[in-house]
């Protein structure tokens, strides 16, 4: 077993952390009512923070559920403003914990990385192999097992309270007591990232694939022909199911990596990388929406401006131009 950290309850309680967490937890946030409300007694929030986190009363358990679009219907469950605070105070000790556990190539909830960088990786190693299989997880947050998370846990945490207040973290959620993590808690997305890193392992040290790139449940690993990609494919279906009760999608696909994968809303190619059809849609669709706000009268040129930036974002690092020089030919923006 790796040695295990000795960050303790008191560390996660201390009034220095809690006051940092507040702080990163009200980011771009000090205008909700909640946030305003903790923010008016902020000594006395803390401190009566501070004191359930010790006596073993914290979360609050305290959730809020609505929807996201992008691409298809998604529930997302956020927690209340002073669990958001508990969460972050946790974080910022049991985080580093976690992220020297992990291999340098997955790219989700680790400074750095992000989604670009895991794109890049893919690229350098599509550049040197010659297939690849790549596959993410049924209903991976909604699958996630607590006893093997616990278990995972246990192997990095030593103090029976940190230990505690994750287990009722991950217990005090609508999503049920036994699996299933909620996509909008920070928790969730570290503890979620920690719970595939066996799989990175397993298919780098024991399949001995040539490189790996993974983000959070969208992984990609490289071999060196069909035989080899169908065979380390059946092993991590078997080693998924077994090691973490979790399933495989049927789409998995396997290619050869001259013809380019898609990945994280790019077309990866050796020696380019271009939009996937989501990216479009969501460029056509931001367009559209601020084109149609600029004929409402909702705002100005500047604010039209602005809102073309924003939607242009949404292409940055593919080699996008020429499509869209066309779209804009096919749709030409409004005269200003």
């Amino acid at each position: 077993m790796p040695k295990r950290s000795a960050v303790s309850l008191p560390d996660i309680a201390s009034i220095d952390t809690l006051s940092l967490a507040f702080h990163q937890a009200a980011r771009g946030k000090h205008q909700r009512p909640d946030v305003q409300a903790f923010a008016a007694h902020l000594d006395r929030a803390l401190a009566a923070l501070s004191r359930d986190i010790l006596e073993g009363r914290s979360p609050d358990g305290n959730w809020t559920s609505f929807q996201i679009y992008d691409p298809k219907p998604r529930q997302i469950l956020a927690p209340c403003f002073r669990d958001r605070v508990l969460h972050h105070a946790l974080m910022l000790h049991v985080a580093p914990v976690l992220e020297r556990a992990l291999v340098d190539d997955t790219f989700a909830c680790r400074p750095g990385k992000g989604t670009l960088a895991a794109v890049l990786r893919a690229q350098q190693h599509i550049r040197r192999f010659p297939w690849f299989v790549k596959t993410d997880v049924r209903a991976y947050f909604a699958s996630i097992d607590h006893a093997v998370l616990m278990r995972l846990l246990r192997r990095r945490l030593k103090h029976p309270g940190v230990l505690a207040l994750c287990e009722r973290i991950v217990q005090r959620t609508p999503c049920g007591s036994e699996k299933g993590l909620p996509i909008g808690a920070l928790t969730s997305q570290h503890f979620a990232n920690t719970y595939l890193d066996g799989l990175d392992r397993f298919l780098l040290e024991q399949q001995h694939v040539h490189g790996l790139a993974r983000y959070m449940d969208d992984i990609v690993w490289w071999v060196d022909g069909r035989r080899r990609a169908v065979e380390t494919l059946d092993a991590a279906r078997e080693y998924l199911a077994t090691e973490r009760h979790l399933e495989i999608k049927p789409t998995a696909q396997i290619g050869r990596s001259e013809q380019g994968l898609p990945f994280l809303g790019f077309r990866v190619l050796p020696g380019s990388l271009r939009l996937s059809l989501r990216r479009k849609r969501r460029y056509r669709a931001a367009r559209l929406r601020w084109e149609q706000e600029y004929a409402d009268g909702k705002i100005d040129e500047s604010g039209l401006q602005a809102g073309y930036a924003a939607a242009l974002g949404i292409t940055a690092h593919a080699d996008a131009s020429a499509w869209r020089r066309a779209e804009m030919e096919q749709h030409p923006p409004p005269e200003v």
